[in-house]
């Protein structure tokens, strides 16, 4: 946090030196283990799903913000913009992100008709996709299928600062739901049930609240079964999503752990074009549920009061940087 002081106050010398020895000595307040902040993910804030001729230039520039692991703007990286093999061009090829984080091109598309896909990332190996059409698409299906295959790389080797005994994840709770609910969400306040999986690694709250929203915004509950041991892996099979309800939400707890957990929130297996993916992999950092305020794996029970909004962890003691595991999402019908 940036501490200023009134203009009449840092006009007077004495006080203005005060005040700098007094930040200096602030500098401890960031939570222990803030790691340097560095580019954590890109988000298409505009351009994507745009629709024109083969070989022709999009009407609208594709825009892209770059945020750091705490969802803040991160301003100076190079961004680099790529297309698929036959899927044109991008001009210019490399920009940096502005204050704002914000990286902005002008995508002109391949030869072929069909959907096209042109990549945003920076060095850092954070990447994300922009989708569009050359031509008119076929309409989808109504529904599809999905394999969803949990593989936990959680390890001493990825993350050596204590890392516990015992390491496991609880059972995969989730939800297919529409855009009218949302079961958990950072900077928001966990729900119980998020509460109660991500300390007890218990479903039956939130599986509570998802089947309230049944049929109103939640096709179904997904149930998947935990892992006992971490690195390993664990497969969902067939879950169904329509085209009325596209969002999949799923979590698991880390375990041992005082509140925290893994997951995706209101995750969309249709693309910006209303086309089903084919297959989605989602690299898996640690959240915190802001509901205990223990710091260590083995902490004892202490309850936030009030609660805290929900955070990720990633890079933050006990956490490195590397990945908790991946969800991949792969169609298998529909």
């Amino acid at each position: 946090m940036t501490h200023g002081l009134p203009p009449l106050l840092r006009s007077i010398p004495v006080i203005a030196a005060l005040a700098a020895l007094a930040a200096c000595g602030d500098s401890g307040t960031e939570p222990p283990g803030e790691p340097p902040r560095a580019p954590a993910a890109i988000v298409v804030v505009s351009g994507g799903g745009q629709e024109g001729m083969a070989g022709s230039t999009l009407a609208e520039p594709v825009v892209v913000r770059v945020d750091d692991a705490g969802g803040s703007p991160f301003a100076g990286a190079t961004v680099t913009f790529s297309a698929a093999a036959g899927h044109g061009s991008a001009d210019p090829a490399t920009a940096a992100t502005d204050a704002a984080g914000l990286a902005a091109t002008t995508w002109t598309l391949g030869d072929a008709a069909g959907a096209q896909t042109l990549t945003a990332s920076v060095a850092e190996g954070v990447s994300t996709d922009i989708r569009a059409a050359a031509g008119e698409l076929p309409s989808p299906p109504d529904s599809a299928v999905y394999n969803v295959v949990f593989d936990a790389s959680w390890s001493a080797a990825t993350h050596p600062t204590d890392y516990p005994g015992g390491a496991h994840f609880s059972p995969l709770i989730g939800a297919v739901h529409d855009d009218g609910v949302r079961f958990w969400a950072r900077d928001e306040t966990a729900t119980p049930g998020i509460e109660s999986m991500a300390e007890t690694g218990g479903t039956s709250t939130l599986r509570s609240e998802i089947r309230a929203q049944i049929p109103a915004a939640v096709l179904s509950v997904i149930s998947g079964p935990g892992l006992g041991t971490s690195p390993a892996s664990t497969t969902i099979s067939r879950v169904v999503v329509r085209a009325d309800y596209p969002l999949v939400t799923l979590v698991t707890m880390i375990a041992p752990s005082p509140d925290w957990f893994v997951g995706v929130s209101a995750l969309s297996l249709m693309d910006d074009l209303g086309q089903w993916v084919e297959e989605l992999e989602v690299t898996l950092y640690p959240y915190d549920s802001g509901t205990d305020d223990g710091t260590t794996y083995t902490s004892a029970n202490a309850d936030s009061s009030p609660k805290r909004p929900i955070r990720s962890l990633r890079g933050m003691t006990p956490f490195s940087d590397a990945p908790i595991g991946t969800f991949t999402f792969t169609r298998v019908g529909g």
